[in-house]
Order: C-alpha cells, then structure tokens, then sequence
C-alpha cells in the first residue's frame, strides 16, 4: 500500500514538471548595446506575439562575444556583420537586419554646422565608443583617419565603453559631439542641438545581422524568432529604427 502512494505521488510529481519546464522555453538574445532599444521593441513584441520570454543581454561587441564564448545559452548575437565574421565563434545561420549609419550629434548650444569644424579650437571634446569593441568606434577612428584630421583632434577624444555612453556625454553636454549609431540619433534627436550624418564613403560598411550560435539551446524557440524576424511587423520596427 506503502508503495503504491510513493508511486502515485512520483507520478503526479511528474506530470506537475511538465508546464513548469515548458513555462522556462524561450530564448536569449544578445546585442550591441547601441542596438538595446530595437532590440527591446523586438523581443518585447515576439513575446507579446508568442508567449516565449526572451532573456536580453547587452554591452560592447567584445563583451558580447566573450561571453557567447564562455556560456552554452546565449541563442542569437545581433551586431556588425564583419565583427562576428571575425571571432571564433560557430554559427548555424545569418539574418539581415539592416545597414548601420554613423551620426555625429552635436550638443545644444554648440555652435557646429559641419564636420569640417572638428579640428577647429572652439571644439574641445569628441567622444567616440572604443574602436576595439564597438563598430561605431571603429566607424568614427576610420572617418577622422579618412578624412586626415586623426591626429589634430587625438587630445579632443573621449573614448568609452559603448555608444549610449557616447549618447548620454552629448544628451548632458560634457563633449562638445559625439559619434553614435542612426537608431541612437534618433531617439535623442530633440535633446540635441544637430544631428549630421557622416559621408558614408569615409567608413567601413557597417551590416547589422541576426546570427544564430550553433550551440543555441532554444530550437523551436530560435525558430520561431527567425520567423518573426523577417514578418513585415519586425521589418516596420526595424526600418523606424533607421535601420
């Protein structure tokens, strides 16, 4: 009789598993953080559309790859194309998103109209994300080295961690401008002074993608998200975004 109520309850127990584990089904995303804000919007509307929870991780792209190379749960890493290319990490498939922009905005109440005043005394700080970690960094080292005015404004540089960082510098007029991504630009535009896109021709292309780790846990979640990704409801988020 004893045995029987054991197991009965081992059964029962095991039935009462089955949401719980199913409940904890769906994925983890990490990103650039100049791209939390899409991706947030993102991740938000695929739960809202689905009903998987999406785990969000954010930082530079160095510290985004370092920590894909160190856990196993991480599902899709979205960033510059030629930086994922790069590191060692293994990936089953690759999604577009969209082509980068870099913008320089200017703070308000600093008097520049163009690119072509950085080097001038009257800008007295330049901030930029590192070059080694964030493609917009690289974009903007690329554009003063191209543009032959790299070392005329070394002492101007602030260089940080991210771009948000660069962002929240001009947002509170520290540096004079800043060099940050379109989908940034966008969300401070009225909290700037000028917003200037850069000659594209001065940089590197810059290709946002969606890259799925072939160690991703999460396959039907991953799927699903895939799908959603290339549905004209994303595509519209993404292209609002400036991408």
């Amino acid at each position: 009789m004893r045995f029987v109520r054991i197991l009965s309850l081992l059964v029962l127990f095991s039935f009462t598993l089955i949401p719980a584990v199913y409940a904890k089904e769906g994925l983890t995303v990490a990103a650039g953080a100049g791209y939390k804000r899409l991706v947030e919007q993102l991740c938000t509307a695929f739960t809202a559309k689905t009903g998987l929870p999406v785990e969000q991780i954010f930082g530079n792209m160095g510290q985004i790859t370092a920590q894909a190379k160190e856990s196993s749960a991480i599902d899709f890493i979205m960033g510059d194309k030629s930086f994922l290319d790069a590191t060692t990490l293994s990936f089953s498939e690759e999604h577009t998103i969209g082509k980068g922009k870099l913008i320089a905005a200017v703070a308000k109440g600093v008097n520049i109209k163009s690119l072509d005043e950085l080097s001038d005394p009257a800008v007295t700080r330049i901030a930029q994300a590192d070059s080694k970690k964030a493609i917009y960094g690289l974009a903007a080292t690329e554009f003063f080295t191209n543009k032959g005015i790299g070392e005329k404004i070394q002492a101007k540089l602030l260089v940080v961690g991210t771009v948000p960082q660069v962002t929240a510098y001009v947002v509170s007029g520290e540096v004079d401008i800043g060099f940050i991504n379109m989908t940034e630009a966008l969300a401070i535009k009225e909290k700037v002074g000028l917003l200037i896109p850069v000659d594209e021709k001065l940089y590197s292309p810059i290709l946002i993608v969606a890259k799925r780790l072939k160690q991703s846990p999460n396959g039907k979640a991953a799927g699903s998200f895939v799908s959603f990704l290339q549905s004209e409801e994303a595509q519209a988020m993404i292209r609002k975004q400036g991408l």
